[in-house]
This record gives C-alpha cells, structure tokens and sequence, in this order.
C-alpha cells in the first residue's frame, strides 16, 4: 500500500508538495494576455517596453510575499480560520460573494476569449456553445479530483505546452539588435493604465492564498519560482519581438506573437502558430479550473452542511450562463478589463486584510499574555 505524503504525522491528507506546486502557478498565471504582451508594453511603457516586466515581476513578488507572511503569522490556518476568528462570517458573505463572482467571471471569460479566437482560425461556422461544453465537461473532470489530482493533471499539461517554447529559437536568424533604440519609455505611455495590463498576465498566483491547509512546510518558495518561470517566458517573448518587429509593426499588430509565430520555419513541422495556439488550450484549461476550485473552496466554508460536489455544478453551471453572454470578441475583452481590475484589486487587498487581522490577533494575545502575568 502507498502512504499519501502528509506533514506532521498526517497520513491521511495528501499535500501539495513545492515542485509540483511551482508548476500550477506557473500554469494559472494569465496566458491568453501572452499574445498580446508585446503590444501592450509598447503602447503603454513605449519604447523598449520590455524591460516593465521586470518591473512588474517585482511587484507580483511583493504580493506572493505577502500571502507567504500570512502563511507564517497564520502558522498554517486557513485564511476563513484567520478571518472568521475575529470578525463574523455573516460580514464577509458579501465579500466572499463578491470574490467567487469574480473569479468565474475571470475563468469564463478567458475561456470565451479563447474560443473566439480559435473559432476564427479553424471553425468559424460552429456554434461557440459546443467548445464551452467541451471547456466545462474537462473542467468538471479536474475538480472532481480535487485540488492535488488537478495539480499532478496540470503538470501533464504542462509538460506538453513546454515544447513550444523552443519554436522561439528558430527565429533567431531573423533577429536583429539594431532594431532597439537606445531610448527607454519613450512614446505616448501611460505607466498606471499599462501596469494594470501587464499585471493581468500575472494574475491566477492569488488563488493560492487558499492552498493553506493543503501544502507542505516551506511551500511558498513554489510561489516564487512559478512567478519566476512565467516572468522568463514573458520576458523571453516580448524581447524577441521587440529584436524582430519595429516598433511601430508591434504597436499595429493586435497579436504579435502569434505573428511572430508565423514567421517560424522548422522542418518538420507547417503553420507553427496553429499548433502553439491550440496547445496553448491546455493552459487556458488550467487557468478556468483553477478559479473555479477557489470558488468551490469559498462555498464550502459559508455552507459546511452542503456536500461539496453540489458546488461544483453551481459553479460550472454560472460558468456556462455567463460565457454564453458575450457576443463578440470586443465585448469579451470589455468583461476581461474590468474583471482584471477587479481580480488586481482581490489580489492586494485580500491579503493586507488578512495581514491586518493577523496584527490585530497577535496584538490581542500579547496584551492577554502580559495580564495573566
């Protein structure tokens, strides 16, 4: 018989172990803003706008840092164990509501997205109904394993998308230095707005401010190095369109990687932008079961009575209504935009909440400790 991996003498549980983990998190961070990247860092951060990554990068990292403080005051509860132990639950079901909204929001829409653009490149007459279906039915598949099943599935995932990273090296003949210009941030930018919009590419590590009670000790250098690997793609990517295009070619094109893409010529393999949108579906698929279980996870701890399967086909069933909404790309990315701030917002201000409960707890004790003394 195989024992689970456990902590603590707690066999019965299986945790998350950090390799693994450091893979999902790569996974969930936001993929289909990846095509994109490119032209958003140049209309907002100008000229060489490549380099705002790394600046970005460092702002993700103060917020991961974040939910790795929590997770050492905290001592491994829960963030509900945290927040409920001083404030009541009845006062955060809006709060809690507002996040589980906005979370199948984030996940339906990317997959909206996603399918519209796929169904302009291979299958513009079917209906965008069927592909929702397809998105849902292997959505239901991984959560119902729940989230350590999900983690070894997406690292499967993972391990077939990896591939088409390489594709990027058979550009490099066509990659020139001269095309950079030795002025930085120059241009009609607008640093806040753009980054708002890089940010987007990073968001799905929040999440894991759930994972709590599921993962093993000295977990939450896994946060850092998923963070770490999508800032080297994004990196990787947005430089080398800014050595392969003008700057004015990126700013006109709406997805440059997948221009980009098109220009790749290997041997052994036609039409490379095809293939490496329709394996980028494995991320995507990631990134909408991801949300879907942190939403889960919060209906559990308003309704314990209610088994937790039953919120699984609440979820994938407000999912399906709200993808069916929008009837265009253009409308789509409206939904993304303002879902993304929303999501950005989440992302900071559930944690300095949590923080300031977790002060006010350690406060709380210590004046406690110093009168029984």
């Amino acid at each position: 018989m195989v024992k689970k991996r456990g902590i603590n003498g707690d066999y019965m549980k299986e945790r998350l172990h950090p390799l693994p983990l450091s893979i999902l998190i790569y996974m969930i961070q936001n993929g289909l803003v990846l095509y994109s990247l490119p032209r958003l860092v140049a209309e907002y951060f100008g000229t060489n706008g490549w380099l705002s990554i790394i600046f970005i990068f460092v702002l993700v990292n103060i917020n991961i840092t974040m939910i790795a403080v929590i997770y050492k005051l905290g001592k491994g509860r829960s963030i509900f164990e945290i927040i409920e132990a001083t404030v009541p639950k009845w006062v955060m079901v809006p709060f809690y509501l507002f996040i589980i909204g906005v979370w199948i929001g984030m996940a339906s829409m990317n997959m909206k997205a996603y399918i519209f653009i796929y169904k302009m490149m291979f299958f513009p007459t079917l209906p965008a109904s069927l592909f929702i279906i397809f998105f849902i039915f292997l959505s239901f598949q991984l959560l119902r394993g729940g989230i350590y099943k999900m983690a070894k599935a997406i690292v499967v995932l993972c391990a077939i998308l990896q591939p088409m990273i390489f594709l990027l090296f058979y550009l490099i003949p066509e990659f020139e230095f001269a095309r950079y210009t030795t002025f930085f941030f120059k241009g009609e930018t607008d640093f806040f707005k753009g980054t708002l919009h890089v940010y987007t590419a990073f968001l799905g590590f929040e999440v894991s401010i759930l994972f709590f009670p599921m993962v093993e000790k000295k977990w939450t250098k896994a946060l850092f190095i998923g963070n770490f690997l999508s800032t080297v793609v994004y990196f990787l990517v947005t430089f080398i369109c800014f050595g392969f295009f003008s700057f004015d070619q990126i700013l006109k094109d709406i997805f440059p990687v997948m221009t980009l893409f098109e220009y790749t010529e290997v041997a052994f393999l036609t039409r490379a932008e095809n293939l490496c949108f329709s394996v980028l579906a494995f991320k995507i698929l990631s990134i909408i079961a991801i949300y879907y279980w942190g939403a889960q996870q919060i209906f559990e701890n308003m309704f314990k009575s209610i088994k937790p399967n039953f919120w699984i086909f609440i979820i994938l069933a407000s999912g399906f209504i709200l993808a069916l909404i929008p009837d265009s790309l253009v409308s789509v990315e409206e939904w993304l935009k303002w879902l993304s701030y929303c999501g950005i917002g989440i992302a900071w201000a559930l944690p300095i909440f949590v923080l300031c409960i977790l002060f006010i707890q350690i406060l709380k004790n210590h004046k406690e400790t110093d009168n029984a003394k």
